[in-house]
């Protein structure tokens, strides 16, 4: 006698099969990743790649990420405050303004010194007499943050044409704030950056450091992968119709990290599609990691 499934039955298998084909596609994009950053490492290795200059991996790492109708990536720059802010500006300037554009910066809402210092760093570089240093940050000047402030009484002289949005995310968890309330305000953190990501939906995101940088970084993997979910529908059509190569990361450690990663640096080092280090040391212990000798100029043995 032929067993009669029960409609329970059918939803819990179902649920089983799709959790599984989530988990294996998830895992397939994982590995991808992996065999990537390895790829591009052996090849450093081997001095294929040995005329490159500091950040040039960076353009190498995100070729997949380029739209095809275009020769630009949407980039997204954290600035996560104190010296990790001033070290993402001393590698900004390392990005091409003719293919990571435009740019748009992301700020907590209680950092209140980043962007204030990037407009007067942009600001100083703009004013010199080299035309290659105005136009080098050409569309990267912040407007404003979510429209909401606007400071008119800096002392700015002279303002690239095109000026880069900025918009703020509030902190999973304050300094010295309860574990207990950091749930929720993680929650809501989570929330807010999704959202944030799926308005921009940048093909780049780059971000250094500070433990803010966490829920972003996880975020756009999470998003990602919805996407490479969402092109399942569209297989059999014309791959050059593709938008969805989006949400590509780059984590670059911070400068202080000598012999050993960050906390946030081991969160997302499984996730990120390129790690940046400053230091050789860390290029000894881990396998995926590439080095960027812009802060730290490296010296041959």
């Amino acid at each position: 006698m032929a067993k009669i499934l029960l409609p329970g039955s059918v939803a819990a298998a179902n649920i089983v099969v799709i959790s599984s084909f989530i988990s294996l596609k998830v895992l397939s994009i994982v590995r991808c990743i992996h065999n990537n950053r390895r790829k591009r490492r052996q090849i450093k290795e081997c001095g294929e790649d040995a005329s490159s200059s500091s950040l040039d991996h960076l353009q190498n790492s995100t070729d997949e990420t380029r739209p095809l109708s275009s020769s630009k990536f949407k980039t997204v720059v954290f600035l996560g405050s104190g010296g990790h802010t001033t070290e993402m500006i001393q590698l900004l300037q390392q990005l091409d303004p003719k293919i990571y554009a435009p740019i748009v910066y992301i700020v907590a809402k209680s950092d209140v010194t980043s962007i204030p210092r990037l407009q007067r760093y942009i600001s100083s570089s703009a004013t010199k007499d080299d035309n290659d240093d105005y136009h080098q940050w050409e569309g990267r000047y912040p407007k404003c943050v979510n429209d909401e402030t606007k400071n008119n009484n800096d002392d700015r002289a002279t303002t690239p044409p095109a000026k880069a949005q900025v918009y703020t995310l509030p902190r999973a968890r304050e300094v010295h704030q309860s574990y207990i309330s950091s749930i929720f305000t993680t929650l809501y953190s989570t929330y807010k950056t999704i959202q944030l990501l799926w308005k921009l939906q940048p093909h780049l995101i780059v971000t250094n450091g500070p433990g803010t940088c966490v829920p972003i970084v996880y975020c756009s993997f999470i998003l990602r992968c919805l996407f490479s979910l969402g092109d399942l529908s569209r297989f059999g059509e014309d791959p050059s119709s593709s938008k969805r190569k989006v949400f590509r990361t780059i984590f670059i450690e911070s400068l202080c990290r000598v012999k050993t990663l960050s906390l946030s640096g081991k969160l997302v080092y499984p996730i990120v599609d390129s790690f940046v280090v400053h230091w050789p040391s860390l290029m000894e212990r881990h396998d995926m990691v590439e080095i960027c000798d812009v802060l730290v100029p490296l010296v041959d043995s």
